[in-house]
């Protein structure tokens, strides 16, 4: 593991790593995530480049402040815009999954200079949805999803709780139980941000018009194994999005970034060559 190192931001420190040297390249990790989750990417490409990856508010096992900001994509994209500014390396290119997807392209819309471009693997931006076959898959596939997810939450079990998300996002029953062990032991390490996940503000809501006049270039790319939760929203941002390349990356699911942490560098690789 690369040496932790810490910024400070305000009144807040965020834990990060900083391996490799060339174009900085900025990893914002997903749901029950910290920095560890890019450790193999950033170890794979910081010979060619900057890899940075840090701990988002609430997430992580360092303490947080109880009075800090709601939870949610409007606060991460905040402290993302915040983060960068305080790295000073100039404009960076960010690679996002999914629920820090929608808070990259929150900071991007708004303060589009401090990023070079952006690599988003499966949004969960559903507010571009317009199509209304579409709408009806994400909600029913969502309610399937979530619902198990939320009454176990809400009676308290969080471990199961996490189990079912990682379950439902793998695809599969006992896919969290097949997982790495070092897997397995970050996702328990941020089970205490589930009861924020499921009660988070609501995001901000991004129209296709307004993906449509982002400024920098945008990539989204999912997977051709992935639930409609993932890939409806992943697809209508890609028809939005006119300034990057999209792509479905066919035998891969929600959660390949971890299952195949070198071909998920890999790609990025090409991105940044512009081969994507």
């Amino acid at each position: 593991m690369s040496q932790i190192r810490h910024l400070t931001v305000g009144k807040d420190v965020f834990a990060y790593t900083d391996t490799g040297v060339g174009t900085p390249v900025l990893f914002l990790h997903g749901a029950l995530g910290d920095l560890r989750t890019w450790r193999r990417q950033c170890a794979a490409l910081s010979a060619r480049f900057r890899c940075i990856a840090y701990t988002q508010r609430y997430f992580g096992t360092n303490p947080w402040s109880p009075d800090g900001p709601p939870f949610g994509t409007r606060t991460h994209a905040a402290d993302l815009i915040a983060f960068c500014e305080a790295l000073g390396t100039g404009p960076v290119a960010v690679v996002a999954w999914s629920y820090a997807g929608h808070a990259a392209l929150q900071a991007a819309l708004a303060r589009p200079e401090l990023f070079s471009r952006m690599l988003v693997f499966e949004p969960g931006v559903p507010t571009c949805v317009s199509d209304p076959d579409e709408l009806a898959a994400f909600g029913q596939d969502a309610q399937a999803m979530f619902g198990p997810v939320f009454e176990a939450a809400g009676r308290g079990d969080l471990d199961e709780a996490v189990r079912r998300l990682i379950d439902a996002s793998g695809g599969e029953a006992g896919y969290f139980d097949r997982q790495s062990a070092e897997r397995r032991a970050i996702e328990r390490d941020n089970a205490h941000s589930m009861p924020l996940l499921l009660a988070q503000e609501p995001p901000p809501p991004i129209a296709c018009e307004e993906l449509g006049a982002l400024r920098i270039p945008v990539s989204i790319v999912w997977g051709g194994r992935s639930r409609p939760v993932f890939t409806v929203p992943s697809r209508a941002a890609a028809r939005c999005i006119r300034t990057g390349n999209h792509t479905e990356i066919p035998d891969v699911g929600h959660l390949w970034p971890d299952e195949d942490p070198d071909g998920f560098a890999a790609k990025i690789g090409e991105w940044m060559d512009g081969r994507l």
